[in-house]
């Protein structure tokens, strides 16, 4: 399976819109590709996908193989001001010269650094600290911004704020969902806004489906967000024509 999965189409990259809601108006402020695995088969779900190649040893592998086919593909979105792209922790310590490799992948397909945003994520650690370290400097130096991901949930926790010292905190969709109407969500919510701030972060809401949600993430300052409300993931050539697109191309922040 392994082989297959290294094989031309065999990864898949989806693309949906990050918003920022300012003054009223929905402006786009970036896409992020997202990995789907082969279609038709159980590891079309990324989480499923990734599971197994960390089983196999092969997670970093999956992690380059992701980002070049979104580099590939990202062309058609170029009105978008970031390209958010995913990577797992141990893929910064495990490739030699990941800098490098990133950067001249992106300039080849015109993609300057300034418009990356990387999302860490992690399932497992530890990583080797000094080595991590070393490669987000090299990344912040070259002008990419970092994400910690689905903070809240599994391995993205304060251990990885204080590790990656990120521009953007990715607030996971279990902690969004449902914020309307539960206060224990929205408790949390606002400790990872006051944390945000002291930061000198952004909160990034992710998993929004409905506008009672939406409305609490406003009036808690989280204005930049994510999720079915606005557009599912999809193919670039799809999400390029989607009204939606069409429609908050033109209203960059």
């Amino acid at each position: 399976m392994i082989q297959r999965l290294r094989q031309p189409g065999a990864i898949r990259i989806e693309f949906q819109p990050i918003v920022r809601v300012h003054e009223g108006r929905h402006e786009l402020y970036a896409v992020e590709a997202l990995t789907r695995g082969p279609r038709g088969t159980s590891m079309e779900r990324p989480d499923v996908l990734f599971d197994y190649a960390r089983r196999k040893g092969q997670e970093s592998a999956i992690d380059l193989i992701s980002i070049a086919t979104a580099f590939a593909e990202a062309p058609s979105l170029t009105c978008a001001p970031l390209l958010s792209i995913n990577i797992h922790g141990t893929t910064l310590t495990s490739i030699d010269r990941f800098t490098e490799w990133l950067l001249t992948s992106a300039a080849s397909h015109g993609i300057a650094a300034d418009r990356l945003m990387l999302e860490i994520i992690e399932h497992r650690a530890p990583w080797v600290i000094e080595t991590f370290r070393a490669t987000l400097d090299e990344l912040r130096d070259a002008g990419v911004r970092i994400a910690v991901d689905d903070l809240g949930v599994g391995a993205s926790n304060y251990q990885m704020i204080v590790d990656c010292r990120p521009d953007h905190l990715k607030v996971d969709r279990h902690i969004v969902f449902g914020c309307s109407r539960d206060p224990w969500r929205r408790a949390v919510l606002e400790s990872i806004v006051t944390l945000a701030r002291s930061c000198d972060a952004t909160p990034v809401a992710e998993g929004i489906e409905d506008v009672d949600d939406l409305a609490v993430l406003l009036g808690l300052g989280i204005n930049t967000v994510q999720g079915w409300l606005y557009a599912p993931s999809m193919p670039a050539p799809e999400l390029a024509a989607s009204p939606m697109f069409q429609a908050m191309k033109g209203r960059n922040p």
